[in-house]
């Protein structure tokens, strides 16, 4: 059973690592429909690069 609990663990923090670089990515791209883009979180602005 501790094998599996290290597994999902490491899943998790698999998990948690790809959606803070999607954000990041996100924070920097312009919305592709010209009419709307929701707006940010605060989180996510400052993932900001510019």
């Amino acid at each position: 059973m501790q094998g599996k609990n290290s597994v999902v663990k490491k899943v998790e923090k698999a998990i948690a690592a790809m959606a803070k670089i999607s954000a990041g990515v996100e924070a920097n791209t312009a919305c592709a429909c010209w009419t709307y883009q929701p707006k940010e979180p605060q989180n996510v602005k400052k993932l900001r690069k510019f």
